[in-house]
């Protein structure tokens, strides 16, 4: 039987040496099991209450792929110690048809309600353990944030940290404070991003600082000198909980050096409170081609943004994502009525005029190719399952060399592959009529309510490239009537 071994060791008072035991004990089972271990995977230093692991994920893809036909662990709580991710590998490993198997435990039929039930309560107790240890190491957490002291990540923008303590970056404090300072009068998020540039400023990582910083920062009550440590609830057992607010949170006033004055402050939370309102009661706007216009300056996706005016003359545009929020990209704004009349017109006389049959038989030779080619999928397929019974048969009569076996299993692995495509054959039957007549319904839908599904459905992708756009998908390229 060919197997893959996997290890894994969390921080938790394990060290790499925990792989190596791990390793040693699966060996030896396999030794006297008469299993071949083919491949091994490793985890080090990652948790086992979620599936988020790279040898892990690894591991997955072998066992879709067919490269083995059983998992060998040293132990339940090595796959998982969470109880709902690990019967979900266990069915999968069930579907593949591939065995699971421990060095140290007696893993059965999961099928089976009496196996089931050991392995349930197995992999509880594994979960139970890491949620006790977990309240632990929590609670003494809680106690170190008591204290005020820094407790890990990236210090924010204009502090650093020394022996656990925040202590004020002085450079990167002046930036702190012309962001509020300019904020509070009135300025922009783009004129306090082009003021920053213009002075050197970048955050913590060496990056421009962007719109989405100058939110965090603008609300980070650090800046005022309140510590506070788990305010919301972001993550359960490294998995998402929502982000709502945690009752036990640690807050506490004047622990950290102050930068920002309380006057400042509250008039930068009165502006946003306001601007928030403002853009709760504002109707939002539709943008037809949000997702499908790539910048020809940047690479970039473009996004549909509204300016209102003093007299309240609202104006949509699509915008680089990189030029909105970074201002790292040059590109002209488009205007979105201009873009889209444009691609509505050259949609509707591509409905309206070009040849639909024309159409179906270009599709039809398409389609006709994609069937042949899964015939000669299926044609190397059989020829390889021939050669290798052949392979298999010279083993069984005493011809047992390494090369054959390497050859046996590269055979394996590719039969395995032409079975995961030949398993996504699309077995619809299609017809030039039902092209036909799929277009001639869509060309009557050319009203307000039908445009939006039908620029879905048949423009995929179109390109800002100075004054032009071009369009891929159903429409030829055409000029685009607004200014870029």
């Amino acid at each position: 039987m060919r197997a893959a071994a996997y290890a894994r060791y969390s921080t938790d008072k394990q060290t790499e040496n925990s792989i190596a035991a791990q390793l040693d004990g699966i060996i030896k089972f396999c030794q006297n099991n008469k299993i071949t271990i083919e491949k091994t995977f490793v985890d080090e230093a990652q948790s086992g209450t979620n599936t988020n692991r790279e040898g892990f994920t690894n591991l997955l893809h072998g066992a879709r792929t067919a490269q083995f036909e059983a998992v060998v662990i040293y132990d339940i709580s090595r796959g998982s110690r969470d109880v709902a991710d690990w019967f979900t590998f266990r069915k999968e490993m069930q579907r593949h048809n591939i065995s699971v198997l421990s060095a140290t435990e007696k893993l059965g039929d999961i099928s089976n309600p009496n196996d089931f039930l050991v392995e349930l309560i197995n992999v509880g107790l594994g979960q139970h353990m890491v949620l006790q240890t977990r309240q632990k190491s929590r609670a003494g957490v809680a106690q170190k944030a008591k204290e005020g002291v820094f407790l890990g990540g990236v210090p924010p923008f204009g502090y650093d940290v020394v022996s656990q303590q925040y202590v004020i970056n002085e450079y990167e404090a002046r930036g702190v404070k012309l962001i509020f300072d300019y904020y509070a009068y009135g300025c922009s998020y783009d004129v306090i991003i082009d003021e920053l540039a213009s002075k050197g400023f970048k955050g913590k990582r060496g990056k421009p600082i962007g719109k989405n910083s100058l939110n965090s920062i603008l609300k980070n009550e650090r800046y005022i000198g309140t510590y506070f440590w788990n305010k919301h609830q972001n993550k359960y057992m490294g998995k998402w909980a929502g982000g709502k607010r945690n009752p036990d949170a640690v807050i506490i006033n004047d622990a950290i050096p102050q930068i920002i004055e309380f006057e400042t402050w509250e008039r930068v939370q009165a502006r946003m409170k306001a601007n928030k309102k403002n853009a709760t009661n504002t109707a939002k706007s539709t943008y037809l081609l949000s997702g499908l216009i790539e910048c020809g300056e940047c690479g970039g996706s473009f996004t549909g943004k509204t300016n209102t005016s003093g007299k309240g003359y609202r104006t949509r545009y699509y915008v680089c994502n990189n030029k909105y929020r970074t201002r790292t990209c040059n590109a002209r704004n488009i205007n979105a009525d201009d873009i889209e009349s444009s691609v509505i017109d050259g949609l509707r006389d591509y409905l309206l005029n070009t040849d639909f049959e024309t159409i179906a038989d270009n599709v039809m030779e398409a389609y006709e190719k994609s069937k042949g080619g899964k015939v000669a999928e299926r044609k190397e397929r059989d020829k390889l399952q021939k050669e290798m019974a052949n392979l298999i048969k010279a083993i069984a009569n005493g011809l047992d060399i390494p090369e054959i076996q390497d050859e046996v299993l590269s055979k394996r692995t590719r039969i395995a592959e032409l079975d995961e495509v030949l398993a996504w054959t699309n077995e619809t039957v299609i017809t030039r009529e039902m092209i036909i007549s799929q277009l001639k319904k869509d060309a009557e839908l050319l009203d307000d309510e039908g445009i939006p599904r039908l620029i879905k459905a048949y423009i995929t992708k179109i390109y800002a490239h100075g004054d032009r756009l071009n369009i891929t998908g159903g429409v030829n390229t055409i000029p685009c009537g607004g200014r870029i």
